[in-house]
C-alpha cells in the first residue's frame, strides 16, 4: 500500500495578518514542520497546493523534494477547492493520502504511525486521530474514497463530505495534543508556539494521562511518583549550590521513566516511544537510566541524577543502597557475570552519590534522606 502526503497551503491567511506557512517555530518554517511531521513516519511522496506567494512556498521548500501543485485560482477558491486539485493529481498513484493543512506542523510521528497502522490493518475507508474525543488532522483517506470527494459540492468542506463515510470510518485515540493545532489569529499562532516550545515541560497531570493511555499500572506509576520527589528533592539541593539541573525536565523524565517497565530492554523501548511522541529530551534521559554511557559516571545531570533516584527506590519505597544491592548479589550469587553487573552498578551508584554530596554537603544530604524515609524534620535536630 502506498500512503501520500496532501498538504494544502494556498490560501491568503487573511485572519492571520501574516503569511502561515513563512511564519517559524523553532527557527523552522510551519510548511518545513509540516513536510517533516509526514516524512518522520517515511512517507515520501509529499504533495503541496500552493496558491498565494507561490514562488515563495516553492523557494522554500526546494531543498525538500517535495511535488508543488498550483491553485491559480486561490483568490476565488476554498481550502476544499485546494485539496480537490491536489487529490485529482495524485489519486492514480497512491493507495491511500494522509491530508495535512500547511499549518498543522508538529503531529507526532507515533500519531502517523499510529493511523497508518490502523489503514494497513483494518482497511477502513477514512481513519481520524483524536485527543480527548475531539477529532483532528491529519485522516487517512483511502483511495476508495476518492471519487466521491472529488465529485462532493464542497459544502462544509472537507468535513462534509467525509461524513458520507461516517459509519465505515475509525477514530483513533492518541496522547497528541497537537493534531488539534488550529492558528488562524496572532494569539493561536503565538500558543501553539508557546506550547510547541515547551513540549518537554509536562505537568504531573500531563505525565499521568500519558501514562494511563499506554496502561501502565499504578505500582509503576507510584514508583515513578517516587523516584519523582527523590529527583526532584536532590535537583533542588543542588541548583541552590549550582545551577545545572533542568527541574522541570527531570520531573517529567523521572515519572515517564518506566514507561514501557513490563517490556524487555525497557530503557530503550520507552525512550524510543517518547521520541515518536516528540519528546526527545525526555526521551535522552530515560534511556540512560538502567545503564549510563562511560562519560556520563562522573558528572552531575539530568542522567545521572535519574540514575540514581531510581536506584534508591523498590517499588514505592525508599530503600538503602547497600541493602538494595546486597540482596540483588545473593540473589545471582552462582552467576558470576551477573554479579560482576551488579557490581559496576553499585560503584557507579556510589560515585553518583559522592558527586552529589560535595555540591550539596553531607548534612543537606542526610536531611533529603531522612524525607525519603518519612522521618519528620524535628526528630533529627
Amino acid at each position: 500500500m502506498k500512503i501520500s502526503g496532501l498538504i494544502v497551503a494556498a490560501g491568503l491567511s487573511s485572519r492571520m495578518n501574516d503569511f502561515k506557512p513563512l511564519m517559524e517555530i523553532e527557527n523552522k518554517p510551519l510548511i518545513i514542520n509540516t513536510i517533516n511531521s509526514l516524512r518522520k513516519s517515511g512517507i515520501e511522496d509529499i504533495n503541496i497546493v500552493v496558491g498565494y506567494r507561490a514562488k515563495d512556498i516553492e523557494r522554500c521548500v526546494k531543498n525538500e523534494n517535495v511535488n508543488i501543485i498550483y491553485n491559480n485560482d486561490y483568490n476565488n477558491t476554498f481550502m476544499y477547492d485546494s485539496f480537490k486539485l491536489g487529490l485529482e493529481k495524485i489519486k492514480d498513484n497512491c493507495d491511500a493520502v494522509t491530508f495535512l493543512p500547511g499549518d498543522v506542523g508538529f503531529v507526532s510521528k507515533y500519531t502517523i504511525d499510529l493511523l497508518v497502522k490502523e489503514i494497513y490493518k483494518d482497511k477502513s475507508k477514512i481513519v481520524y486521530p483524536v485527543y480527548k474525543d475531539v477529532m483532528g488532522h491529519p485522516p487517512i483517506i483511502s483511495s476508495i474514497c476518492f471519487d466521491y470527494l472529488l465529485n462532493y459540492n464542497g459544502k462544509n468542506g472537507l468535513k462534509g463530505g467525509m461524513e458520507y463515510f461516517e459509519e465505515c470510518s475509525k477514530k483513533i485515540d492518541t496522547p497528541d495534543k497537537f493534531i488539534l493545532c488550529d492558528m488562524d489569529y496572532k494569539e493561536e499562532f503565538y500558543k501553539v508556539k508557546h506550547d510547541f516550545e515547551n513540549r518537554q515541560i509536562l505537568s504531573l497531570e500531563e505525565c499521568i494521562y500519558l501514562l494511563s493511555y499506554f496502561h501502565v499500572p499504578n505500582s509503576i506509576i507510584n514508583h515513578g511518583k517516587k523516584v519523582k520527589e527523590i529527583c526532584e528533592d536532590l535537583s533542588n539541593s543542588i541548583n541552590k549550590n549550582k545551577k545545572i539541573i533542568n527541574i522541570d525536565l527531570i520531573k517529567s523524565a523521572s515519572i515517564l521513566h518506566d514507561i514501557k517497565r513490563q517490556e524487555k530492554n525497557h530503557a530503550d523501548v520507552g525512550a524510543d516511544l517518547l521520541e515518536s511522541l516528540g519528546y526527545d529530551k525526555i526521551a535522552y534521559i530515560v534511556r540512560s537510566h538502567m545503564k549510563l554511557k562511560n562519560e556520563m559516571e562522573d558528572v552531575i545531570n539530568e542522567n545521572t541524577i535519574l540514575y540514581y533516584g531510581d536506584k534508591l527506590v523498590v517499588e514505592d519505597e525508599f530503600v538503602d543502597l547497600n541493602k538494595r544491592f546486597q540482596e540483588k548479589l545473593n540473589k545471582y550469587n552462582d552467576n558470576e557475570e551477573i554479579q560482576a553487573n551488579i557490581m559496576k552498578k553499585y560503584k557507579t551508584t556510589l560515585k553518583i552519590k559522592s558527586n552529589i554530596i560535595s555540591i550539596i554537603g553531607r548534612n543537606e544530604y542526610e536531611k533529603l534522606e531522612n524525607k525519603w524515609r518519612g522521618y519528620k524534620d524535628d526528630l533529627f535536630k
